[in-house]
């Protein structure tokens, strides 16, 4: 037997290496010390025990007793973190049952009202805080954060996207937040919101997974619960509720040594909205930072450096030098872990006319003793 650990999320704690299952089918964390998460990392399909044990003494000179080994692998087992036909089975009926209908909404009634009438006086709160915007044309970057947490910038897009002639297609470009298979993935199903479905446009989508070189529908199952799908298709659709727009789903892997991918996928879009036109939403968040993203507690200074490095992004989006954005981020190493950058860079072709910040905001996590940031820029082709 080649036991083969799956694709999890990995989050560094003070009790050592947490590990947990981005797809629900594990319901609970494992923590593991370094030195045992790193031998659940040789568990990659091409080893058996025996090599594994091998590996071990032969390049690190240890000796790790067989049953420690039989041990490690029982517990990961146990937790559902290994690729066992009966994890594969489970996985690929969700797989199938996602892709029979449109994607229904997974955070109705949680983060937002299911009902249409509910979710309209719900904008009509939200809108109370929103900050006087103007049409956005030219494209739309906006949160994916809990709405609660920043309901002027969600009143703020819609109130732009409003102002804006409905387009034919919607491109949505989320955050991916589990890996991907590659750089970049789509949803060939429609989108349940309040307002009804958002029909994708499977032509649009298979033309652009022809332009690729690789499979664009290879990782569906990251898209049952992602919010930075799930809220902007919500609101898009409360600004254009009437209107037959069309949605490509879009999730962007936030690797950033795949830049040259992100580009080659920026330059394909650009290529299919030649044929397509599509209208951009990039659905992104900014900085990350405090005790839960592995800062330590927030403080004055840290909170200073996120805006500063949040608000000098959304500066640089919004004169249209995205180049100069990644680089803001990227050369020092992009230390608030701003999200934006993977999705924004993948649609930045398709950004059009002059760019506007329509607001931004640092929204703190008290009981984390964090923050994150999110921000809104509005684009307006020049008239």
């Amino acid at each position: 037997m080649k036991p083969k650990l799956r694709r999890l999320s990995i989050q560094e704690t003070p009790e050592g290496i947490a590990l947990s299952d981005p797809t629900g089918v594990a319901r609970q964390a494992l923590v593991l010390s370094p030195e045992a998460y790193y031998i659940a990392t040789l568990f990659d399909g091409t080893r058996s025990l025996e090599e594994v044990q091998e590996l071990l003494l032969t390049q690190h000179g240890s000796m790790v007793p067989r049953e420690k080994l039989e041990e490690l692998l029982k517990a990961l087992e146990e937790a559902r973190f290994l690729e066992t036909e009966e994890v594969k089975a489970e996985l690929e009926a969700r797989r199938r049952a996602l892709l029979e209908k449109p994607r229904p909404m997974a955070l109705e009634n949680v983060s937002y009202p299911a009902e249409r009438e509910a979710f309209e006086a719900y904008m009509k709160t939200a809108a109370a805080f929103a900050p006087k915007v103007p049409a956005a044309d030219g494209g739309l970057v906006m949160p994916h954060l809990e709405p609660a947490r920043v309901p002027g910038l969600y009143g703020a897009a819609v109130a732009a996207l409003g102002q804006t002639p409905p387009p034919e297609r919607l491109l949505i470009l989320g955050v991916a937040h589990q890996g991907l298979e590659e750089a970049a993935a789509a949803l060939p199903t429609g989108l349940q919101t309040p307002f009804g479905v958002l029909e994708a446009d499977l032509e649009a989508l298979q033309a652009l997974d022809a332009l690729l070189p690789y499979e664009l529908f290879n990782s569906t199952l990251a898209f049952e619960g992602e919010h930075s799908i799930e809220f902007p298709a919500a609101f898009a659709h409360a600004a254009w509720p009437e209107a037959n727009v069309k949605v490509l789903p879009l999730l962007i892997d936030g690797d950033p040594s795949r830049k040259g991918i992100l580009d080659e996928l920026a330059t394909a879009l650009a290529l299919l909205a030649r044929d397509y036109p599509l209208y951009p939403l990039a659905s992104v968040d900014l900085s990350h930072v405090g005790a839960r993203f592995g800062h330590g507690p927030l403080d004055e200074n840290l909170a200073e450096r996120a805006r500063n490095t949040d608000l000098r992004y959304l500066e640089l989006l919004a004169a249209g030098d995205f180049t100069a954005a990644w680089e803001h981020l990227m050369n020092p190493g992009n230390p608030t872990y701003v999200d934006a950058y993977a999705a924004v860079h993948a649609g930045h072709k398709l950004f059009s006319g002059k760019g506007e910040v329509a607001g931004y905001h640092l929204s703190p996590e008290l009981p984390t003793l964090s923050a994150v940031g999110a921000g809104v820029v509005v684009y307006r082709r020049e008239m």
